[in-house]
């Protein structure tokens, strides 16, 4: 049986996304606020920094290189942040996630929400190794940090789904849901949650509701497909996961389709 939560794509385990943040923490390091040639400067660093994050994704093995001689040139936050990304390009996690840490650790509190991000990236490369205590302890650091960050309710309530404690798990969803207008991915993980819990009527209220802001939505599909198969309407179940499938057929939740659909035939053969 597939885990009860799956990522969704708002974590992007295999990616960092580019922070102008850390450039423009950078760009202030090598060039004080003085005159407009100040501004230029700050500029010159952002792009710097934009530069060498797509690197990072493209050729992460020169990009490393080049970020570690712009730190040891005094690039800062930047420049650390692109060698955390490197790492993660060249799938060296532990190290990624180390250095991230470092960032974080060693910024002013007055960035929080920053430092909380950075211990998000931190807990996905300890994801990536399956290292899930480390990366749980780094989300509990970033909430503490920024107790309002969605995407950390979401990912420690993940966790926690794929550790079976459900309740926990819907204690974050909820307090996710309360914080922001884009819920269809954690509805979908409630529905999940609540049909783990034997508690249909709720699982059911839940996927439809997704369904309703997003009839494509194959995870949605995917949900409510197996959601039908348990309550025993099998021609329900393979419309939907004929239909995940259509809508997205590169996506896992398609390929999770294709497996129940598999086994929808074996059962009924």
């Amino acid at each position: 049986m597939r885990s009860i939560l799956i990522l969704p794509v708002l974590m992007v385990l295999a990616q960092m996304v580019p922070d102008v943040a850390f450039a423009d923490t950078a760009a202030k390091a090598a060039a004080p606020a003085k005159e407009p040639s100040g501004l230029t400067d700050q500029a010159a660093e952002e792009r710097k920094y934009q530069a060498c994050m797509q690197q990072a994704a493209a050729a992460p093995k020169a990009a490393l290189r080049q970020a570690m001689a712009w730190e040891k040139a005094d690039g800062g936050d930047a420049a650390r942040h692109c060698v955390a990304a490197s790492y993660m390009g060249l799938k060296q996690y532990d190290d990624a996630a180390m250095e991230l840490e470092r960032i974080a650790q060693t910024m002013p509190q007055v960035k929080a929400p920053i430092m909380a991000q950075l211990f998000g990236q931190a807990a996905q490369a300890w994801m990536q190794m399956g290292k899930t205590d480390r990366a749980l302890a780094d989300i509990n650091q970033g909430l503490k940090l920024n107790k309002n960050s969605v995407d950390l309710l979401v990912f420690r309530a993940v966790i926690n789904g794929n550790r079976e404690n459900y309740f926990d798990a819907l204690d974050d969803l909820n307090a996710a849901y309360d914080l922001t207008s884009d819920r269809a991915a954690i509805l979908v993980l409630r529905a999940t949650a609540y049909r783990k819990l034997e508690q249909p009527d709720l699982a059911k209220d839940n996927v439809e509701m997704a369904l309703k802001a997003d009839p494509s939505d194959p995870d949605a599909l995917l949900e409510r497909g197996t959601q039908r198969a348990q309550a025993g309407d099998r021609d329900g179940a393979r419309q939907d996961w004929l239909k995940a499938i259509e809508v997205a057929p590169d996506s896992p939740a398609a390929e999770d389709a294709r497996a129940d659909l598999a086994d929808l035939d074996v059962k009924a053969n």
